[in-house]
């Protein structure tokens, strides 16, 4: 009986011993399929971050694939629903509208602001409004305004404000209504903002 107990008890350690190997597997398989969706998730999102940078102003565009706006019905729109003069900017052949919207700046005042894309594919945005300048650069630049200098653009004076990511805001006025460029595009870029904003005709609402 003894012989028979320890053989028992010896077939009873050879399957402990021999079946922990075979355990580890499965566990191993259930994980990496437990995984896998995961993986596929992280995966999509590098795959549509390397297509287009997030941020509309970042150094990389990829102008395939970003948005167009229709910039004539979005500034039409924007006017009818403004206190002061919308105007309607055209910018070099090759700049592309490709985004738009129409901010808060203050209780009283807002800022119309369509970007384009340029040739370079650099992103340069004008925002219109007839908010005090202070405020209208601090919801702009997201910091207070700190001034650099000037610079004389379309027989205008701009005042150059210090911005996020090391870039700049210029800001002049026409007729009452204060313009403001930024954006990752260069100083000639800014420049032929700066003129296409000057001599744009008024938007005639309604």
């Amino acid at each position: 009986m003894r012989g028979v107990a320890e053989q028992r008890n010896q077939g009873s350690d050879d399957d402990r011993s021999g079946g922990s190997p075979g355990v580890a597997p499965r566990s191993v398989r259930a994980m990496v399929f437990a995984m896998l969706p995961l993986v596929l998730v992280v995966l999509g999102i590098a795959g549509l971050t390397g297509r287009c940078s997030v941020n509309p102003l970042g150094s990389s565009l990829d102008t395939g694939t970003a948005p167009t706006v229709n910039a004539s019905q979005e500034f039409e729109s924007a006017a009818a629903g403004v206190d002061f003069p919308v105007l309607h900017p055209h910018p070099p052949d090759g700049w592309r509208a490709n985004s738009a919207d129409t901010e808060q700046i203050t209780q009283q005042d807002s800022a119309v602001r369509v970007g384009w894309l340029t040739e370079d594919t650099h992103y340069v945005r004008l925002s219109q409004s007839s908010a005090p300048e202070a405020e209208l650069v601090s919801s702009e630049t997201e910091q207070p305004p700190r001034a650099r200098g000037t610079v004389r653009a379309a027989g205008e004076q701009w005042v150059v404000y210090e911005s996020v990511r090391s870039e700049v805001a210029w800001v002049g006025e026409r007729s009452g209504v204060r313009l403001l460029i930024t954006g990752n595009g260069t100083e000639e870029e800014f420049r032929m903002m700066a003129r296409a904003a000057i001599d744009a005709p008024v938007v005639r609402s309604g």
